[in-house]
């Protein structure tokens, strides 16, 4: 009985707080209907309302483009393209809007039309929009365009789809080209070679009052950077183009007032600094440096393409030009100079080499005709004793080799100075003029074969065993192994 009296009073209780609570949330709704206009207007209330319908409103502002018809919006955005920056694209898919990270349009498989011709096809397209017009379409404002993942196939009538981004006219927005290739074709739409794009800008550069283009490319394996800028207000273009792997640099700067234009090349090679003025006229030009002590001139045809040109040098270090890691050996590797589109005739003339006190004046005849590389006639010296001429050489490309193949005529002009070099022992020392020999010299393993080796044009069965025994070791040699050579060989040969 009493746990049943005890029950009755809580439950009592329980419905009696219920009841008052109730009746509390009625009389503040009724406080709140009465009083709504003084609780709206207090100070803490109207921010947090102001708060709540920016919250609610920015997304539905941003997301009104997505309502705009997309038919009218590809014209509008074709037609400001081809008025801003005279090309034309054509959407081969549908356009979608997106908010991130900034408001934009984008689509997939664009067409870049330039002369009614598509010389570009874009993966992936996106234009980005101001994001204070957006209530009204025609009030909408083009910003940035991005194409990523495009392919260019164009001859040299098409090139001027680029200069033209040049000599637009002066405005807050870029054209960015990112992950993108270029495809140069011939006349029978061959292609003669490919660029690579890994990211490319447009823009006008404000502090530089000039339409600039800045560029990270790739061509026969060689990563390069490129400035281009128009100074229209100057007349001038002026260019900066460097590539590690080439360990080169050249600043240019072209007056294009007159009709026959001129300029000036600024050059760091290899750490030397050179200037060249340059001619262009209309089928070639011709440049020349200022330097007297390293000279170079030469001329370019273009019509067709020809290179000829001449470089004197007082002095070049060994390493830089024909150690493993020199610029000659990375040019070889990159293939650039096997290029069936590439002729060219120059000579090189470098009186001494540094860190290599035997070898001097080194001439050095490259021709290439047609990806063919031949450097017959070069020859250097050994201290005054041999006149070395390399005869009918030429470089080969194999699939996993590059190799320089030749002649060697080596002319003695001291020969008891040699043999004292080469520590030839006495009895070996006969009366020698001429050594020749051919062989073939790897250049990516540094591995040399030798082959029908005479002495004052006789050959020697002891000789050849010996040459024989060397090539199968397949051995490099070094400066030391050399000289250990050709004593050895003497001493097969005459004992």
């Amino acid at each position: 009985m009493y746990k049943h009296n005890s029950f009755v009073k809580k439950l009592k209780k329980h419905f009696i707080s219920f009841n008052d609570t109730l009746e509390s949330y009625f009389n503040s709704l009724k406080y709140f209907k009465s009083n709504y206009k003084k609780i709206l207007l207090a100070k803490n209330n109207i921010v947090f309302l102001i708060i709540g319908i920016v919250v609610i409103l920015t997304p539905a502002y941003l997301t009104l483009p997505s309502f705009y018809d997309k038919i009218v919006v590809k014209k509008y955005i074709k037609n400001q393209i081809l008025n801003k920056y005279n090309f034309e694209i054509r959407f081969n898919n549908k356009i979608v809007y997106g908010l991130l990270p900034k408001p934009h349009f984008s689509s997939k498989n664009l067409s870049i039309l330039h002369n009614n011709k598509n010389i570009g096809n874009v993966k992936n397209f996106k234009i980005f929009i101001s994001s204070d017009r957006l209530f009204s379409f025609n009030n909408m404002e083009l910003k940035n365009l991005i194409f990523e993942k495009t392919d260019f196939e164009i001859d040299k009538d098409d090139l001027n789809f680029f200069s033209n981004f040049l000599k637009t006219e002066p405005n807050e927005n870029k054209i960015i080209f990112k992950k993108s290739n270029i495809f140069f074709k011939n006349k029978e739409d061959e292609t003669l070679f490919i660029s690579k794009i890994y990211n490319s800008e447009f823009f006008y550069d404000f502090n530089k009052l000039a339409n600039t283009y800045s560029s990270k490319n790739e061509i026969f394996n060689v990563p390069f950077k490129l400035i281009i800028k128009n100074d229209k207000f100057n007349k001038k273009i002026l260019s900066e183009f460097s590539s590690k792997k080439l360990r080169l640099n050249i600043e240019n700067e072209i007056d294009y007032e007159d009709k026959i234009t001129k300029g000036l090349l600024d050059i760091l090679f290899i750490n030397k600094d050179t200037s060249l003025s340059f001619l262009k006229k209309e089928n070639s030009i011709s440049f020349e440096s200022s330097g007297k002590k390293n000279f170079y001139n030469g001329i370019i045809d273009f019509k067709p393409f020809y290179l000829s040109s001449n470089f004197n040098y007082e002095g070049i270090s060994f390493k830089n030009f024909f150690s493993e890691d020199s610029i000659v050996f990375d040019l070889l590797r990159s293939e650039l100079l096997n290029n069936l589109n590439l002729n060219l005739s120059s000579v090189l003339n470098i009186k001494k080499i540094i860190n290599f006190d035997e070898l001097n004046n080194l001439l050095l005849n490259v021709e290439i005709n047609q990806g063919s590389i031949n450097l017959t006639n070069s020859s250097i010296a050994w201290k005054d004793d041999l006149n070395i001429t390399l005869r009918d050489g030429l470089i080969d490309y194999g699939k996993n080799s590059i190799n320089l193949i030749g002649k060697i005529v080596i002319i003695v002009q001291d020969e008891n100075d040699f043999y004292s070099s080469f520590q030839v022992k006495k009895n070996n020392r006969k009366d020698i003029k001429e050594i020749e020999f051919d062989f073939v010299y790897d250049l990516i393993k540094s591995k040399i074969i030798f082959d029908n080796v005479k002495l004052n044009k006789k050959s020697s069965s002891k000789g050849d065993e010996f040459i024989n025994k060397f090539n199968s070791k397949n051995m490099t040699l070094n400066k030391i192994l050399f000289k250990n050579f050709v004593n050895n060989f003497f001493d097969a040969y005459f004992g």
